[in-house]
């Protein structure tokens, strides 16, 4: 048999079985959206970020709006995806590590928020997040930590003058609103409100008769805070309802309000300390400043010398739409 006369049908059909196998093959490969010096950044990379997301953003908006917001958080994710994969080449260039301690002290960290292991666990779950991941994670992002101190942080300067400086010209943000300390008597509406209202209105009578306020809490008030006798700490202008605001401040140390009717039922109010308005000192406030410029100036520093990275760097993003 003469298989030279096959030799052309043998290619055709090589040719037709690889191009299928390429494509089967794609169709189960990562979507590959950015390439960073050889590295690739996946749209699973970003949909990991984008998922918690999109259910805050589809609860507040919809239609053109969500589609808005979601592409412009796709865009962010994705330029954060790329600079943090430069910023983490960067520190394998200069041979900075993260030990397994790190790690294990930053998820021992995180689980301190829960009530239990499986508490964690089941939260883990429901982000959809592996603990092999979690720790990947925490790796990369001791990381950038480490080596943003080493280029950075380390060498931020900020002088005595530069607080000052702040300190005057940003002075009404270190104002102190009038404060209030109360002591609260308060009788639940439940499905009785006329008796809630004249119960309330018996404790008032024996307020005015020389009874002690602290007494009548632990007698009659339904509210958490009568373990504390009542208090209900410190409280600022600006921060209560109108209703009882406007009462409470005009009251002197000592004197109690009438009832006064709430969501909740009705309640009578005790001026147990007052504080007037004033302003944070330089010195009070100085380490707070201090470090508010830091972080200022540390992220314009980031900015540029993530930017020198880029310059060096072999970057290629294949989104349908431009990077922003």
């Amino acid at each position: 048999m003469n298989f030279l006369k096959f030799k052309p049908l043998i290619i055709i059909f090589i040719c037709i079985s690889l191009t299928s196998q390429l494509k089967a093959f794609a169709e189960f490969t990562e979507k590959i959206l950015a390439i960073v010096n050889g590295e690739v950044i996946t749209q699973t990379d970003v949909d990991e970020i984008l998922t918690p997301i999109y259910s805050q953003y589809k609860n507040t908006y919809q239609g053109e709006i969500l589609r808005k917001k979601i592409k412009t958080a796709k865009n962010d994710i994705l330029n954060q995806l790329i600079d943090d994969k430069l910023i983490l080449q960067e520190a394998k260039k200069q041979k900075i590590e993260i030990n397994e301690k790190e790690i294990d002290y930053s998820i021992a960290q995180l689980k301190s928020n829960f009530q239990s292991e499986e508490e964690f666990e089941d939260a883990l779950k429901e982000q959809n997040i592996s603990l092999i991941s979690l720790k990947k994670n925490y790796q990369e992002q001791l990381l950038i930590k480490k080596i943003l101190h080493k280029k950075i942080f380390s060498k931020l300067v900020v002088s005595p003058a530069e607080v000052s400086a702040y300190y005057l010209k940003h002075k009404q943000n270190f104002n102190v609103p009038e404060q209030v300390n109360l002591r609260t008597i308060s009788i639940k509406n439940k499905s009785t409100p006329n008796l809630s209202r004249k119960k309330i209105n018996e404790i008032y009578g024996q307020l005015k008769n020389g009874a002690e306020f602290v007494e009548l809490v632990e007698k009659y008030s339904e509210n958490s805070n009568v373990i504390n006798a009542g208090e209900m700490g410190s409280m600022k202008r600006g921060t209560m309802r109108k209703e009882i605001e406007n009462t409470v401040f005009e009251l002197k140390i000592g004197e109690f309000t009438k009832p006064i009717e709430t969501p909740t039922g009705y309640s009578i109010f005790k001026i147990i300390e007052k504080k007037p308005a004033t302003f944070l000192t330089l010195q009070e406030v100085q380490d707070t400043i201090r470090q508010s410029i830091k972080q200022t100036k540390a992220k314009e520093q980031i900015k540029k010398w993530v930017e020198k990275l880029k310059q060096a760097a072999f970057i290629e993003v294949r989104t349908d739409e431009k990077k922003s």
